[in-house]
């Protein structure tokens, strides 16, 4: 289990902040064994809240869970007081951790730790296998968990660390949060293999960005769309990057423009350009396009990881996953989290699908992102991605029967009237069933997906 560290050499850096202090992984190993005996102490198998950033802090309190069989409820460090306080009303968690409190700290972690009045109300079993609960809704505070096990996040580290050849001589940069899956599976899978994390938050859009990069020899950054739109607008493909060889991309469709410039950017300076697909409830990872395929496949989620399965459901075109890291269920109040397995290894995506001659998948819409505008069935994925594309900007669409909203990340009005009569000669919608929007940037969540109830709340 790659929270064991137990195939790992002891002198090599595991971790590295942004303040430049190092832990390799034997001093790694010690810390998280001195929060795992710390937490056995407070007793067996408890639920926790642990705030999580990109920090030494975080990682050793999150590898310190796992080790002492502890459940921990990921949430962002920053989160708003109101939605914590409800999420903690709601499941009664044994201990809080985070920066945040004011309380004793965690041994070897060094985060502090606060224990809530004990409510006797709620059952104290969890399930043996649940190791982990994420939620699917960044910082929105939903009480719908995620509940994954440790079987999962060993698989999908696996499978992760196998496609992408990930190597102890690897170094990835947590631009992600590591309460968000596709930001946890960074860390999961160079972790798995022995390999380096450079620990920072830092901002695409900061000055030091490209430093740090060169400055900590960086191999691998990992972005959902609009960290890649940032990065073609700040110039990074006009930039040198010695020690770079891997970029993925995952948390959403990338414009097919953008991936066909990352793509020949990659290609030109000897990189992988990694185009993925995944969800929380698969832990992170389902799918990937291989780099010397993407080129001739724009647009597609790939094939399954390995250890995974792909099928779509002939009734609904709904795309079908089956592997070993699907998680156990969902949870919606502390009572679920006692139950078993109820999904054995397989996943309804949600999503609906095709698939090609040579078996690779492309998403056509999603089975609830429709509405139904002057009595025709519109899916606003659809609309979305084409508009996208025609536009060759961030675009977001939402709406409810009878209203589309559709906000662009342009203050150019000239393109207001381009998109309405696109839309009508796309899809015969009349822009009198519109509201349209520039906007400087579009809203979007911590783990840097589109915001779509900011959307939804201008309808």
């Amino acid at each position: 289990m790659f929270w064991s560290f137990c195939a790992q050499d002891a002198d090599r850096i595991a971790a590295i902040d942004a303040n430049g202090q190092a832990l390799r992984y034997g001093e790694l190993a010690a810390r998280v064994a001195a929060g795992a005996m710390h937490l056995r102490c407070l007793g067996t198998r408890q639920l926790g809240l642990l705030f999580i950033s990109n920090t030494l802090p975080s990682l050793i309190a999150y590898l310190a869970c796992l080790q002492a069989r502890h459940v921990p409820l990921l949430l962002p460090a920053g989160m708003a007081a109101n939605l914590a306080d409800s999420l903690q009303a709601h499941y009664q968690p044994d201990w809080i951790m985070g920066e945040h409190l004011q309380a004793p700290l965690l041994r070897g972690a060094d985060l502090p730790i606060a224990h809530p009045a004990p409510n006797t109300q709620h059952p104290t079993a969890l399930a043996p296998e649940l190791a982990l609960l994420l939620s699917t809704s960044g910082s929105t505070g939903s009480p719908k968990l995620v509940r994954l096990s440790y079987d999962n996040l060993q698989a999908n580290a696996a499978a992760i660390a196998q496609y992408l050849e990930l190597s102890s001589d690897d170094r990835a940069l947590t631009l992600l949060p590591p309460h968000y899956s596709y930001g946890l599976s960074v860390i999961n899978s160079h972790l798995h293999v022995g390999a380096s994390l450079a620990l920072s938050d830092v901002s695409v859009l900061a000055p030091t960005f490209a430093q740090t990069i060169r400055t900590q020899a960086i191999t691998s950054l990992a972005g959902v769309p609009t960290i890649y739109q940032m990065l073609w607008r700040t110039g990074f493909n006009r930039q040198e990057f010695p020690s770079l060889r891997t970029l993925t991309q995952a948390g959403g469709r990338l414009d097919d423009k953008l991936i066909r410039a990352f793509s020949q950017l990659a290609d030109a300076r000897g990189w992988r350009f990694f185009v993925m697909y995944g969800q929380t409830e698969a832990t992170a990872r389902i799918s990937f396009v291989p780099p010397h395929r993407l080129a001739e496949k724009i647009g597609s989620i790939g094939i399954a990881i390995p250890g995974g399965h792909l099928h779509i459901d002939p009734t609904n075109d709904e795309l079908i996953y089956k592997g070993p890291n699907v998680m156990l269920g969902y949870a919606t109040s502390r009572a679920d989290l006692a139950q078993n397995d109820e999904q054995q290894g397989l996943l309804r995506t949600g999503d609906m699908a095709c698939q090609d001659e040579e078996g690779f998948f492309y998403i056509t819409g999603r089975l609830k992102r429709f509405v139904k505008l002057a009595g025709n069935r519109i899916g606003l994925d659809e609309v979305e991605q084409h508009l996208q594309n025609k536009l060759e900007l961030p675009v977001m669409v939402a709406g409810r029967d009878e209203r589309l909203v559709i906000w662009l990340e342009t203050m150019d009005e000239t393109l207001l009237e381009t998109t309405r009569q696109w839309l009508t000669s796309q899809f015969g919608i009349h822009h009198s069933l519109c509201r349209f929007r520039l906007v400087p940037f579009l809203p979007i969540l911590s783990n840097g997906k589109k915001d779509y109830s900011a959307l939804m709340a201008d309808t």
